[in-house]
Order: C-alpha cells, then structure tokens, then sequence
C-alpha cells in the first residue's frame, strides 16, 4: 500500500505545533487551577520561592578589645615615664620616705625635688616681688600726674601702704612653702652623715639640698658645716658641689675651688662657677666675671657671668 505523501506546506507553523511535554490543559499564573477529582479541591499555585538572604558582610572594625589595648599602650608609656621623671613633684611625706629608702632612684629623686621645690618657691616671691614694684611705680606715676599738695600725700601714703602689706603677703606664702621643705631637712642631714658607701652623684644631689637650708634658722648652720665637710673629700664632684653651695651661706672657704671650675671644659661647671662668685660677693671677681661674659664660647655661661658681674659691680652695661 502506498503511503500518503504529506504536502510540506500542510505542516502547521513552528510556533503552532503542539508540546507533546506540555499539560493536556495550558494554565497561565494568573488562571485559577481546575478542581482536582478525587478531593474535590481546587488546586493552589506553588508558592513562589523566597529570595536567597543576603550574604553577611564581613566587618572590618578591629574588635573591642584590641582598640583598648592599643589605646592602653601609650598610656602605658606615660605612666612609666612620669614614674621616673625626676621631674615630678613629691610630697614632704614621700621625700622623706624616699630619703630613707634603700633605692638609690627615690633618695636622688627626693634630694632633687628638695632643690626644685625651694628655687621655685624663691623665683615664684621675686617674681611676685617685681611685678608688684613695676605695678606700685606705675600708680605712683598717675597719681603725680593727676593729684598735688595734701591730695597727692594722702594717696600716696595709702598707695605706701598697700605696697607693704603686699610685700608681707608675698613673704609669708614664701615662708609657708619654705617652712614646709624644712620637715625633710633632718633626713638630708641623716643622709650626708652617712653617705660614705653611696654613689657620688646622690651626695652631689645632697650638697644642692644642704644649699638651699640658707634661710632656716635651725638648719642653717648644721648644713654649713656638713658642707665644709664634704668640701674636704677627695671626689671631685663632690667637692666642687660643696663649694659652690657654700656660696649660698656666703662663705668663702671654697672659692679657690669655685675659681678653679671657670676654666672647666664643661659649660655646665662654668655656669655654676659663675653664680657661686657672684654669691660669694667679693667685688674683686667682678672683674673675672666681665672676662667670662665676654669671652665664653657658651651663651648661657655668658649670661650668667654678666649677671654676676652686674651684681658684683652694681653696674649695667
């Protein structure tokens, strides 16, 4: 039997053709799905699937414990070095403390602090003592200016005045602070009189300490003495330590020694050398000092030096 022959252009189109894997019933998304014949129940779409969550994002702030540890490291640093500083002010309590103590850091440090604590104090009431001849100058200037005759006396007397009772303000608050360094003057004296096994630069630290017990009544003479003393032992830092701090008491036992440092290579001894002539106070050095301000290669030296000069001489060039 002879097959038909299928005419080509019988053929539906490509896009007409039927899906032979499709559904018997072409459901679109938004058609309702035919009842099902066993439940008698209309048949529900399939859920559409839930986006995927995201994917955590990593952070890249370092943790908690690393950003205190890191600011702790500074602050580490700090606190040791204040620790150390020789700088840092102590209390009448711990100087004496340290004073007693067997490390050779705390009685430097204590002996240094008394030094410190007592130039400061000094510097502090002559500064005070200054501005207030500067600000009694200036009032007495107006008050010629403005004011005559009984006027004029009156002010001034009360001007006069104020200008005392100012002046004895500055010299009790110095007192205070000095009468507070004096309760650590009997551990410095405890100290020199039995420093013989200790390193030189703490007994050097003491003369600075003894140097400064000029003022007191009690301690004056006692620290004279151990001055002259340690002025007599062979280490050479120690002597020129000593006779540079009897300079404060006016004494004049070291001079020759004071006169020796002023050709020292170090700047440092000439600079001392140069205060301690002008304390001594005799006006045959002035001379010697003029030389030194003059002619020293260091600027501080010089510095010194005229100001010896000028004190010595009572003349400013």
């Amino acid at each position: 039997m002879t097959k038909p022959r299928i005419d080509p252009d019988d053929l539906p189109e490509a896009s007409e053709r039927h899906d032979p894997a499709a559904s018997y019933i072409d459901v679109r998304p938004d058609d309702d799905l035919p009842t099902d014949p066993l439940t008698g129940q209309r048949g529900q779409a399939a859920p559409e699937a839930e986006p995927a969550a995201p994917a955590p994002v990593k952070s890249t702030r370092p943790p908690w414990w690393l950003i205190g540890f890191t600011l702790l490291i500074p602050l580490a640093v700090f606190s040791v070095w204040y620790l150390n500083w020789i700088g840092r002010p102590l209390s009448v309590a711990t100087i004496n403390e340290y004073l007693t103590s067997s490390n050779d850091k705390d009685v430097y440090h204590a002996l240094v602090q008394i030094s410190i604590q007592a130039q400061n104090a000094a510097e502090e009431a002559r500064g005070a003592q200054l501005r207030l001849e500067q600000g009694y100058r200036g009032k007495l200037d107006k008050l010629k200016a403005e004011l005559s005759g009984d006027e004029f006396n009156r002010a001034r007397n009360e001007l006069d005045e104020q200008r005392r009772q100012s002046a004895r303000n500055i010299e009790e608050q110095h007192d205070k602070i000095y009468a507070d360094l004096e309760l650590t003057f009997d551990g410095v004296l405890a100290f020199c009189a039995n420093s013989q096994s200790r390193a030189p630069a703490l007994v050097e630290a003491a003369c600075g300490a003894l140097g400064v017990m000029n003022r007191s009544r009690r301690f004056r003479e006692p620290a004279r003495r151990e001055l002259s003393r340690l002025m007599n032992l062979e280490n050479k830092v120690i002597r020129r330590a000593a006779a540079c701090n009897l300079a404060n008491f006016g004494d004049r036992s070291g001079r020759d020694i004071v006169l020796e440092m002023l050709d020292d290579p170090d700047a440092a001894a000439r600079g001392n050398a140069a205060i301690a002539l002008s304390r001594i106070g005799l006006q045959t050095d002035a001379q010697r000092l003029k030389q030194l301000s003059e002619k020293d290669p260091d600027p501080k030296v010089r510095e010194f030096a005229y100001m010896g000069y000028a004190a010595l001489s009572g003349k400013v060039d």
